[in-house]
């Protein structure tokens, strides 16, 4: 095994941290992947000690890229070993079906990905998901401390200026924009959370937030965002720049589903701040898609297609003035000669 760098292991719940730590015995070991099936068991960190080693092998693993794939309780076990200076890479996915007294443990998430940062503050990609809704979080227990969000959760996210990739998606985690730092190398951001009010916060990003983002990412290309208050933007436009930020694809999740499609007179507004804010957006539409073709178009979907042809408009518009432009150039530049 002194060779193997790439390993994927499926194991039976449940499973504890003793389980894992063969693996750091393999030298060359730098991608891993870890899933489990069956009842796992909800095992918290005390209060406050997310980061406090349990293990005498924890932050001594050499593993670059980890992915895991099971209730949350696994994946923050799994991490809390794995987790060192050399980890750049951390997916966590948790499946649709899962326990119900495993659930409240995704009130967690926050403290795994704080763990990751504060071993390496250099990591490049950050992503955990969940499939399906989540019933019912209604009836956790909000006052246990063990959950408490990291007293430096905010400031350690200003850390990331290597990240590339960083993706929260219908899991709970605390609105972050506002404290997010200048990330001159990301390129993909999903901020999708299950509601902040979790955190006790009221207020999810607006599309005036938008114009933050577009400061503070000049690299973003791929923009999947949960915003509340669509329609509506600022009665101003922001001023256009050229050659304009890069971002290609925006995906806009309305914090409720549209019971009507957006109005012709609501798009225009919202298609000019946006052509202003990211001129070659080429992408609003196909996260929406219907996954079968029985299936009907979304108010969403339908308002982001008639959003699209705006945008593409404006986008025509500009070439053609572009193209007009260097004709008229070209004939005045011919004249100058006769």
């Amino acid at each position: 095994m002194s060779a193997l760098t790439n390993l994927a292991l499926a194991l039976p719940a449940p499973v504890k941290t003793e389980d894992f730590v063969f693996l750091n015995s393999i030298p060359r070991l730098n991608t891993l992947s870890l899933a489990i099936h069956g009842t796992n068991c909800a095992v918290y960190p005390e209060a406050g000690k997310h980061l406090t080693r349990t293990h005498p092998e924890q932050g001594k693993s050499k593993v670059t890229s980890l992915t895991v794939e099971g209730d949350p309780f696994f994946i923050f076990w799994a991490t809390s070993l794995f987790c060192s200076p050399s980890l750049h890479t951390l997916v966590g996915r948790v499946p649709r079906n899962i326990q119900d007294n495993l659930l409240q443990g995704l009130l967690l998430v926050p403290h795994i990905l704080h763990m990751v940062i504060h071993h390496n503050p250099k990591a490049q990609r950050l992503s955990i998901e969940r499939d399906g809704t989540l019933p019912g979080h209604e009836n956790w227990n909000f006052g246990d401390a063990r959950t408490f969000l990291p007293a430096d959760l905010y400031s350690s996210i200003t850390k990331l200026q290597n990240i590339v990739t960083l993706s929260i998606h219908n899991v709970p985690f605390p609105e972050v924009i506002k404290h997010l730092s200048t990330l001159p190398s990301l390129r993909t951001l999903l901020l999708a959370p299950l509601s902040s009010i979790i955190f006790d916060q009221q207020t999810s990003p607006t599309a005036a937030d938008l114009a933050t983002i577009r400061a503070k990412f000049p690299s973003l290309q791929h923009l999947t965002i949960l915003l509340q208050d669509i329609p509506d933007v600022p009665p101003n436009p922001p001023e256009m720049t050229h050659p304009g930020h890069g971002l290609t694809s925006l995906f806009m999740i309305p914090a409720w589903d549209f019971e009507e499609e957006l109005s012709v007179s609501e798009l225009i507004p919202l298609a000019t701040y946006l052509d202003h804010l990211f001129p070659i957006l080429s992408d609003v539409t196909s996260s929406f898609e219907p996954r079968s073709q029985t299936e009907a178009d979304s108010n969403t979907l339908t308002s982001w297609k008639n959003l699209d042809q705006l945008l593409k408009s404006y986008q025509n518009i500009r070439r053609q003035a572009v193209q007009l432009g260097k004709s008229l150039s070209t004939v005045h530049g011919g004249a100058s000669n006769f």
